[in-house]
């Protein structure tokens, strides 16, 4: 107890020793999130959210189970979950299966697994930030780094998938199955109203948005720590994308590495997500009570599998 007392002291101190710079860090943080993750999740997870809730989640993953069932070892709402994951981007990934899993149409089992692949930086933030720098890079054929980001998930997914087949293969998860009190049961139903239903949907992601908002401006915040370490200043940028994505790459991209070795760490910072994304994750995970570790230990055999492929496909004369 004295030393995370001790600790949580020298942060302070820290914190104060370069005030101005922690308050310029938190700003970033918190500009990055109103001005980006705000617009770009909120409708996504108010329509999420929506679909649980009415069933229609059922209906699309039934019919996405007509196409991938065969490939993919998962029920019709673990195939709903990866579709959102890998269309919405992270971290609804982590909120669909957490929130299905809530809902009882997923077991923990399948829950788990899903959870292992399928929360990922958004297709929209990769075509429209990661794209264009790997064009200024010079890589105009941007369809090997495509597969890396999504590819591999994606094929890992289809192998765990098979490897825990009998556990979430065999038999649709029923929703509401668990004996509940007639409260609890109540309002654990499905609202018939729409109106009910945008309401609940709207506070429940207000909710989920400010608490990611937090997450970011206080891990960004910490980026005030890399000022005291003996440190280059390309290593010190590379080190914060690994922090907090969206500022990283931004950093990564305005040092004086060589292009190659600019994409290797954007590349491989963006599999890993950062500590604000584990952060962010874990708030849903929370709340559904699904293991945190599995989450990480997956997502760490991900990130170097992905790296030991961008080493491949970029050939960086050196790390830094």
């Amino acid at each position: 107890m004295l030393f995370k007392t001790l600790a949580y002291l020298l942060l302070i101190l820290i914190i104060l020793s370069r005030p101005d710079a922690t308050f310029q860090y938190a700003y970033e943080g918190l500009y990055q999130w109103a001005a980006k993750m705000v617009p770009t999740l909120f409708p996504f997870m108010m329509i999420s959210s929506i679909m649980v809730y009415s069933g229609a989640d059922l209906e699309l993953g039934r019919m996405l189970s007509r196409i991938l069932r065969k490939i993919y070892r998962y029920s019709s709402s673990g195939l709903y979950a990866i579709f959102m994951g890998f269309f919405c981007g992270f971290p609804m990934g982590a909120k669909v299966v957490s929130d299905l899993y809530g809902a009882q149409k997923l077991s923990k089992s399948e829950a788990n697994t899903l959870l292992a692949f399928c929360n990922n930086i958004g297709p929209a933030y990769f075509m429209g930030i990661i794209i264009p720098i790997l064009h200024e890079c010079g890589y105009q054929n941007t369809l090997p780094f495509v597969f890396g980001m999504y590819g591999i998930p994606a094929v890992y997914g289809i192998v765990i998938g098979y490897l825990h087949a009998d556990a979430h293969s065999s038999k649709e998860i029923q929703p509401y199955t668990k004996e509940l009190h007639s409260e609890e049961l109540h309002s654990e139903k499905p609202h018939t109203s729409l109106a009910s239903t945008l309401k609940k949907s709207c506070m429940d992601n207000t909710q989920s948005l400010i608490i990611l908002g937090g997450y970011i401006t206080f891990t960004n915040a910490f980026r005030i720590f890399l000022d005291f370490m003996p440190l280059s200043h390309n290593s010190k940028n590379v080190l914060s994308s690994f922090l907090e994505i969206i500022g990283g790459v931004q950093a990564i991209y305005t040092t004086s590495l060589f292009p190659a070795q600019k994409v290797f760490w954007i590349m491989t910072a963006l599999c890993f997500g950062g500590v604000s994304c584990i952060l962010q994750t874990s708030s849903f995970l929370e709340k559904s009570a699904l293991s945190l570790g599995h989450y990480l230990k997956h997502k760490v055999l991900i990130t170097l599998l992905s790296a030991v492929y961008y080493f491949v496909l970029t050939r960086p004369v050196r790390f830094f």
